[in-house]
């Protein structure tokens, strides 16, 4: 567990720095740095159909069959594709936001969206001894065990997507940690739908 929770605390540390290169969003495309390199994202299409079967299936983060609610939490906001762009575009490359995969690494080393950073939702847990650890470096300040959360990192959270609950899991645990609703949004479609709409994924990486 320490092992898992240092590799979330390094690299929720090795966040996107602004740079002087342009960013951009058109045509359902973005292009940002994000760890000092340059990310493009485009809709390419190259391989959809593996991709999409990749993704398609149901996982263990629901205990079984479900579909997940249009809205993580009261407060949250949902976001769509493009809106995912800019706020990768617009926030992430501006280290002003994160994007975080609620998912397990098992999950996310199958694939990922590229500028997001690993945060399992077990890491958020109550009975997590590192959760703190966590809230400090997503931003959060602590006085007398006491979390203000004026300067925490904006977030936007996913998962494998609508028949999924891990993002909805980890919304829950920031929200009981004291994180602002207003501070976390919400990418409902997932890896499913960002695999069907044909946009870049990373596979195979930490």
């Amino acid at each position: 567990m320490q092992t898992r929770i240092a590799h979330v605390a390094t690299a929720l540390f090795l966040i996107a720095t602004a740079s002087g290169a342009q960013e951009t969003v058109s045509e359902a495309k973005a292009s940002f740095i994000f760890n000092g390199e340059r990310i493009k994202i485009s809709r390419n299409g190259s391989d959809v159909g593996r991709l999409v079967l990749q993704f398609a299936s149901a996982t263990e983060s629901c205990g079984g069959p479900c579909i997940a609610p249009m809205q993580a939490a009261p407060g949250v906001a949902t976001l769509d594709e493009i809106e995912v762009l800019d706020f990768l575009v617009s926030r992430v490359a501006h280290n002003q936001g994160l994007m975080v995969d609620a998912r397990a690494p098992k999950d996310r080393a199958v694939g990922f969206i590229p500028g997001s950073v690993s945060l399992p939702h077990t890491t958020l847990e109550a009975k997590n001894a590192f959760k703190g650890d966590i809230l400090r470096a997503l931003g959060a300040r602590e006085f007398e065990d006491v979390f203000n959360f004026a300067d925490a990192q904006q977030l936007l959270v996913y998962d494998n997507g609508p028949s999924g609950d891990d993002a909805g899991k980890l919304v829950r645990n920031l929200l009981e940690a004291g994180y602002p609703p207003n501070k976390i949004s919400y990418y409902r479609g997932g890896m499913q739908m960002w695999a069907v709409l044909g946009f870049s994924i990373d596979e195979g990486q930490s």
